[in-house]
């Protein structure tokens, strides 16, 4: 069947890409600055979809930031969850600066951004600052399975457990030739990599430190939790975790960073970090 290009679907095709366009548009324009936010009475807060400890279902450190956050400005958090993208460039694009066709308008803050000089200088339509949580990975495992985890020759036959797609699973997949493959569980959810370990599928559960902290308590540290052995690519000392705003917001950027700064000084931030299990670290 040959196709042929109608003029009547070209007018179809050519109407929703206009659309599109006026969308996009709309959602660039959508970013405010200082002024407008304070006139809102309202603070947009980026957040992720499913993404425990952090914001999971309107709960989590993350969602406890932003209302912190907003609070200290005299402002009501209105929370706004995304899907991860593709890569962070993708998700500073669709949060921050541009927003998409169907999701939510663009934020007026993201939170939960990795505060990387590289990936700043590869977006600047963005300004990224305030850092406030310095992630790492760790291990929670059995130690009658795993005495030593210092490298990965001592995870040996033994299973272990990763979170699917995620950069570890990925270290872990080609490590050593790829020679843990076979050993190797996904999990998308924490409950089950718990319940995993507690029934000995697994010896070990390898993640980030947030994930891992609440994973021991809830076992009632029954496991052991450890640095993981060092794996290619991987950042052994962590990644500092911050916030992002639209490149033309410089004063909301120092509005947000006296309130964290607030947080800092009373104490805010390592209580919402220990009311989830987590412990804070300090960036770098």
């Amino acid at each position: 069947m040959t196709f042929r290009m109608t003029s009547s679907r070209l007018k179809t095709l050519l109407g929703a890409a206009l659309l599109t366009a006026g969308l996009l548009a709309t959602a660039a324009a959508d970013a405010r600055d200082l002024a407008e936010v304070k006139s809102s009475g309202q603070l947009r807060v980026g957040l992720y979809k499913d993404f425990p400890p952090y914001s999971d279902e309107g709960a989590g450190i993350d969602v406890d930031i932003a209302r912190a956050l907003a609070e200290k400005m005299g402002l009501k958090a209105v929370l706004a969850s995304y899907d991860a993208g593709e890569n962070m460039d993708d998700d500073l694009r669709n949060i921050v600066w541009k927003g998409t066709v169907l999701g939510p308008a663009v934020s007026d803050v993201m939170v939960h951004v990795p505060v990387d000089p590289v990936m700043s200088q590869r977006n600047p339509q963005v300004r990224i600052f305030g850092a406030y949580h310095r992630e790492t990975l760790a291990a929670l495992r059995d130690t009658e399975k795993l005495p030593k985890l210092d490298k990965v020759a001592d995870i040996d036959q033994q299973p272990l457990g990763a979170e699917g797609e995620s950069i570890l699973s990925m270290a872990l997949l080609s490590s050593d030739g790829g020679r843990l493959r076979s050993q190797l569980h996904h999990f998308q959810s924490m409950t089950d990599a718990r319940k995993a370990l507690e029934s000995g599928e697994i010896a070990a559960f390898l993640g980030m430190r947030s994930q891992i902290e609440p994973m021991k308590a809830a076992t009632g540290n029954r496991f052991t939790l450890s640095n993981p052995p060092p794996l290619p690519g991987l950042p052994q000392a962590g990644w500092a975790l911050g916030m992002a705003v639209v490149a033309d917001a410089a004063d909301l950027e120092q509005a947000l960073k006296k309130a964290l700064a607030d947080m800092e000084s009373d104490g805010t931030l390592d209580r919402i970090f220990k009311k989830h299990a987590v412990t804070r670290m300090p960036p770098l």
